[in-house]
């Protein structure tokens, strides 16, 4: 096989890895950062803080107009 061919190969390999490295595990656990993340594209706000709570994570959030928000954020 020829280098050119290979090429193509090993390219789709490594999308294919960076992929299944980017997707959440299987067993359902979520970081902070990701809780954090997901608050706050759901609201415009910032993330002031993030702690763990039962089944998930509870986020400060001040949002676009100014008061402070929490959101809990279920752990899938």
């Amino acid at each position: 096989m020829r280098l050119s061919n290979i090429t193509p190969v090993v390219a789709m390999l490594l999308v294919l890895l960076s992929a299944a490295w980017a997707t959440p595990s299987l067993s359902g656990d979520m970081s902070a950062a990701q809780a954090g993340e997901i608050a706050r594209q759901q609201t415009g706000g910032r993330v002031l803080a993030v702690k763990s709570a039962d089944g998930g994570f509870q986020v400060k959030i001040l949002t676009p107009d100014g008061k402070v928000r929490y959101v809990f954020v279920p752990n899938r």
